[in-house]
């Protein structure tokens, strides 16, 4: 039976699967054998008296890959089916995938603002010991945007410890996940501080093995990732993959798969197995793009700029670029709340979800997800892990003496920075004046700055030395200050920032 992958990709096209040791050849077939717990001790004899060649093993599913003469495949798999220590045999299918799209970066990441990403930062960016598993073509390492993320990985096409991007679709999702933050460059990822561990399953076209996406998960869980990124499906049912993603399960790994490009009315595999959290694809109308196939879990936006290959950036269009917004969620839950099982954020992004038509659920709320797994840190000042943290909130005093005037809100934090490590600071503000001070407490007169952001743009700034301060008319929406220095020594400071109270 043919086991194609394709990753959900770019316009609304189909695509990745996953390879496990070397290209197909017409003149060979690859068989996944799946064993009893007492057949398995036998595997290699067994193997041996049918002439197979072992390509592969998946020793904690009791299953090995094997390769036989095209010729032999029919009567071996008659021969497997018939033998009582063989729980399944399957052929081992492959499918090729699209091309990544390759548009220059637009800078309209939209998609942060719809899902209230900029609001759930404001308790946690993630943390260094959370690792999401990007299980697709790869990852680029030279992705500036992605220096110091990555940790050891594997690439299951070479059969190497190489998991170099030969494509561009991992580096793509990776960096939607992950990319660094607040260094002033190229985009923003959902969990700031989380890592990425490469698995490389699919090959330079995006086309893999079945078996070497079963492969992949299990070596992804077993060397400590939280999260699995499976940005790639199959419209076809497999045992194997089904194993695999129990396994993750079972062994505290939430795995997160694409919906689909096809416009179907269900969702492809792994997507649809137990206890995956699928995903589609909506647009900033929260409405499904007509590529994406329904029925999924949630929806997550589609359309989000993010990394490419070397120092490039790209709008990344598709299913695929859905399923790394969820996550780079589900990792900044995890980072909030170490001690969270795979079922109590999968449950906290599905049932937060907003709902729209077309899923389940409905479109994912980074914010909502954060509150509902740690609603005592849901609070106005609350501290982030691995940001700046609040010394004090004062309640809100009424700002100046006239009747009518605006409620002001007063939000002191503490926090440390040094070069090239900036702290971040999000507030919702009413309209009026902005004042913000920034004072070092250690570090003597050391170069501070700080800015006010819009979005992308500076609204403000001001730097000196040991402190500054800024002054900005402010409108009824979100911002971010940035508080920096060009001190290569970690400084500690304080923030007090004056503002009309936009509710947070």
């Amino acid at each position: 039976m043919s086991r194609a992958l394709g990753s959900a990709l770019a316009g609304g096209a189909l695509l990745l699967l996953l390879p496990g040791g070397g290209s197909a050849s017409p003149a060979v077939t690859r068989i996944v054998v799946g064993y009893t717990e007492r057949g398995y001790a036998c595997a290699p004899a067994f193997e041996q008296e049918l002439g197979a060649d072992v390509i592969g093993k998946i020793v904690p599913l009791r299953a090995d890959v094997l390769r036989f003469d095209s010729s032999e495949s029919a009567s071996v798999l008659s021969l497997l089916h018939a033998d009582p220590r063989v729980r399944y045999a399957e052929v081992d299918g492959i499918v090729r995938a699209l091309r990544v799209p390759n548009d220059e970066f637009l800078p309209t990441q939209w998609s942060v603002t719809k899902t209230h990403a900029e609001q759930a930062w404001d308790l946690s960016t993630g943390s260094s010991q959370v690792v999401v598993g990007i299980l697709d073509t790869g990852t680029d390492p030279g992705q500036p945007d992605l220096g110091g993320k990555l940790v050891a990985g594997y690439d299951y096409v070479n059969n190497d410890q190489d998991p170099s991007d030969d494509n561009g679709h991992g580096t793509a999702v990776a960096g939607i996940v992950a990319a660094n933050s607040d260094n002033g460059i190229g985009v923003a990822g959902y969990c700031w501080a989380c890592r990425l561990m490469p698995v490389k399953v699919l090959d330079a076209d995006g086309t893999g093995f079945a078996s070497g996406l079963a492969q992949g998960i299990v070596w992804a869980t077993d060397h400590g990732a939280r999260v699995l990124n499976l940005s790639l499906g199959t419209p076809v049912d497999d045992l194997t993959l089904t194993a695999a993603a129990q396994y993750a399960w079972l062994h505290g790994a939430l795995v997160v798969a694409a919906a689909g490009n096809e416009s179907s009315p269900t969702v492809d595999y792994p997507a649809a197995l137990p206890n995956v959290l699928s995903v589609a694809a909506s647009d900033q109308s929260d409405r499904l793009y007509a590529f994406s196939n329904s029925g999924a879990r949630v929806a997550a936006p589609g359309e989000n700029s993010t990394t490419g290959r070397g120092s490039t950036y790209v709008s990344f269009l598709g299913t695929s670029s859905a399923a790394p917004v969820v996550s780079g969620i589900a990792g900044l839950a995890f980072s909030l709340v170490p001690g969270a099982t795979p079922a109590q954020v999968k449950q906290a992004i599905e049932t937060t979800a907003v709902p729209i038509a077309g899923v389940v659920n409905g479109r994912v709320d980074a914010y909502a997800t954060l509150h509902t797994l740690a609603p005592a840190l849901a609070q106005p000042g609350t501290p982030a892990p691995g940001r700046a943290a609040p010394e004090s909130t004062p309640a809100p005093a009424t700002g100046g003496t006239r009747t009518g005037a605006p409620a002001r809100r007063t939000k002191v934090v503490t926090g440390r920075v040094r070069q090239g490590r900036n702290a971040s600071v999000v507030i919702a503000t009413g309209a009026g004046l902005l004042r913000a001070a920034v004072t070092v407490r250690q570090g003597g007169r050391a170069r501070i700055a700080i800015r006010l952001l819009a979005g992308r743009s500076a609204v403000a700034s001001a730097r000196g030395a040991g402190r500054a301060r800024l002054r900005a008319e402010v409108r009824a929406r979100r911002y971010r200050l940035l508080v920096s220095t060009t001190s290569r020594k970690p400084l500690t400071f304080t923030l007090t920032i004056s503002y009309p109270n936009g509710g947070a």
